[in-house]
């Protein structure tokens, strides 16, 4: 009897090696991003209220931090940053755009190699520009006006997509996508003050994943 409990024993702690690494306890990932900005600023001081939409393309790179507590659910710090494109040209002006989101992920992984996610994600973004405008006078020819500032948002992104295990600890992400909330300071009450409003933005992402 001793014999087969010492045997069954070891057998377990030799099995335990195998079944922590039946799914990574932690990821570290960075990849490119774009953002689709869909932005409407409306005047409700004037009846009936004025209103205007613009959409902006923004480009850059982020990352991501996963501690996965169990086989199918994550915790998700994530992290990207932005520079606007396509604004007007001989103005120099220039915007970035910075978020930082936390919340659960949900993964699939009754296959090996192809490993589907979804998540919600909650935080904030940050949003700076600068630029300058020329300005025609009678008497001191065509000065220049610089302007900069920022503004501080709630955030939030709802979406998944997929990864693809190419090697014993990474993974290709071959697809993000989310819905992206934001809601900057765009609507003029009819107070005169400034107030939150909805950004409906979407988000694609791609990269690679490390596992461990």
């Amino acid at each position: 009897m001793f014999k087969r409990i010492l045997v069954l024993g070891l057998f377990t702690m030799a099995a335990l090696p195998v079944l922590a690494q039946d799914y990574p306890r932690f990821e570290l990932g960075a990849g490119y991003s774009y953002v689709r900005a869909n932005v409407t600023a409306k005047d409700q001081m004037v009846t009936p209220a004025v209103s205007a939409s613009e959409g902006f393309n923004l480009q850059g790179g982020g990352g991501n931090i996963v501690y996965n507590p169990t086989r199918s659910i994550g915790l998700v710090a994530d992290f990207a940053g932005y520079d606007v494109t396509g604004l007007p040209k001989g103005t120099g002006a220039s915007a970035t755009l910075f978020t930082y989101m936390f919340g659960p992920r949900f993964t699939y992984r009754g296959n090996e190699k192809f490993q589907p996610f979804a998540h919600v994600l909650l935080g904030g973004a940050h949003v700076s520009g600068s630029g300058s405008t020329l300005v025609a006078t009678a008497t001191s020819g065509i000065p220049i006006n610089e302007f900069s500032g920022s503004s501080n948002s709630f955030a939030m992104a709802i979406g998944g997509g997929f990864d693809v295990k190419v090697a014993n600890h990474v993974a290709l992400r071959l697809f993000e996508g989310d819905y992206l909330l934001t809601r900057f300071n765009t609507t003029l009450n009819s107070a005169g003050k400034l107030t939150a409003a909805n950004q409906n933005n979407f988000r694609l992402a791609a990269g690679i994943q490390f596992r461990f």
